[in-house]
């Protein structure tokens, strides 16, 4: 059977403008590294600035010709796919829940979150269609993004679910902010049947790691690679000295995937944490970031038709709404999350509200106090004096309070309506898959579209070795 290789890099830039430090010679050298590495499909997220994507297109021209970014929201989504092969479309899809705008410091809203995706023309397997994301990160350790989070996980599993439907080879890569048990990753796992590449080449290593030595022995370098380590690691130059202080066991998180639709035409062979080392002659990291680099083997001559082990969708199958091996008690769990979110959100919009309606009355009060005062004050000896004071600043208060209010009223009533309507399409829709897994349970559902929908021994295996990872 013929076979060749594909290379696939992603990386989290870190590419804020003014925020990210030593983001230009940052971004350059993530560039000149890529120009000398021989990938084939690079994903980048917090690519922000345009002069960084012209630089790593410029620099990239002769290995990676091909090169798209996606335009979203306020700032862009600083998404972008390169390729060694001809990308012939290219798609956004903007998350329905991805921020707040009060949370300007945060970002989120204003960049406009979502999935950026890019169909490639592959000379040996056709059509592979690669998507590239960057969800909601949790700030802090009261996560009340949770909910938009988990709606954003669940979004991109039925973006997945529809390519692979259509006989596409699939691949989702980005930063992911979720740890392996997550519900996030649940959802993609086993409801879009996705296969974790950095999981299926390393499951045995970790294994033998967690039984031969404690975390506590090992080197910063030893961690890294043996528990796929990308984010907050102490090897990072990048990382906040202030968390190691807190906790001085602290080896890092896993938050950056390489995914993939397992099939007998692609199947991941080397998985590894890449980019970890400084940038030449310096001593700083590229990105408070580390990239996941896998290599797949692609097996020309394998028919999509060819049977399927246990730990591979049926293709047949994608495209029936409760095919799924997620279990019931997630779809339970990730219900609450929306409920309580919910709740949440509609808390905060009514203190809004209430803060519209309370600006509004002292609006008018301090304009009669404007109004009124200087009359009854012209036969004071100093009444024009303390008229010039409050004319000037009862009219800065009346226009401070008035902007709040209308603030208020904007992100209350709009954008508080619209992020509960939001959570509860959610909750409605994995309320309803649930009711349709009832319904396949209790054979009120035609026979012949009964499916399989308990996880096979394979995963089973894979998710006791991530609860041995925590």
């Amino acid at each position: 059977m013929n076979t060749s290789e594909l290379s696939i890099l992603t990386l989290n830039c870190w590419g804020l403008n003014i925020v990210s430090k030593e983001r230009r010679f940052r971004l350059q050298a993530i560039a000149d590294a890529i120009s000398q590495a021989d990938h084939d499909i690079v994903t980048l997220q917090e690519i922000w600035m345009w002069e960084d994507f012209d630089y790593l297109k410029q620099q990239t021209r002769a290995t990676l010709p091909y090169a798209k970014c996606f335009y979203s929201g306020a700032l862009g989504s600083g998404l972008a796919i390169l390729s060694k092969y001809p990308i012939v479309s290219t798609s956004y899809f903007r998350y329905s829940l991805a921020g707040r705008p009060l949370k300007v410091f945060h970002g989120d809203f204003y960049v406009g979150k979502g999935c950026g995706s890019a169909c490639i023309e592959h000379p040996d397997i056709g059509v592979l269609e690669i998507f590239t994301t960057h969800l909601h990160a949790g700030y802090g350790n009261a996560d009340e993004y949770e909910g938009h989070r988990v709606s954003e996980s669940w979004e991109l599993a039925h973006l997945l679910r529809t390519s692979a439907a259509q006989g596409r080879h699939v691949i989702a890569t980005g930063d992911f902010n979720s740890i392996p048990t997550s519900h996030n990753y649940q959802l993609l796992k086993a409801h879009a049947f996705m296969t974790d590449s950095w999981l299926e080449v390393h499951q045995e290593d970790l294994s033998q790691n967690d039984n031969n030595a404690s975390r506590t022995t090992l080197s910063q370098q030893d961690i890294v690679q043996p528990l796929g380590i990308t984010c907050n690691s102490p090897m990072n130059t990048w990382s906040n000295p202030k968390r190691f202080i807190k906790n001085p066991y602290s080896v890092g998180d896993r938050l950056d995937y390489i995914f993939y639709r397992k099939s007998p035409q692609l199947q991941c062979v080397r998985s590894c944490v890449a980019m970890t080392e400084h940038i030449p002659n310096t001593r700083m990291s590229y990105s408070d970031h580390f990239g996941v680099h896998s290599t797949f083997a692609l097996y020309h001559n394998a028919p999509a038709t060819m049977a399927t082990t246990g730990d591979m969708p049926d293709v047949s199958r994608l495209s029936h709404p409760t095919y799924t091996w997620i279990e019931p008690s997630v779809l339970e769990e990730i219900r609450a999350i929306f409920k309580r979110d919910m709740i949440a959100t509609r808390r905060t919009a009514n203190f809004l509200l209430a803060l519209f309606v309370f600006l509004v009355i002292a609006v008018i009060v301090l304009y009669a106090i404007v109004i009124a005062l200087p009359v009854s004050l012209q036969f004071h000896e100093r009444g024009s004096l303390v008229t010039i004071l409050v004319n000037t600043l009862g009219g800065l208060c009346v226009i401070a309070m008035a902007a709040t209010a209308t603030i208020c009223l904007i992100v209350g009533f709009v954008f508080g309506r619209t992020e509960q309507r939001a959570l509860r399409q959610f909750e409605l829709e994995v309320a309803t898959l649930l009711d349709g897994l009832e319904l396949l349970q209790s054979g009120d559902i035609n026979q012949s579209s009964r499916q399989k929908n308990t996880l096979s021994m394979n995963h089973r295996n894979e998710n006791e070795a991530l609860l041995n990872i925590e």
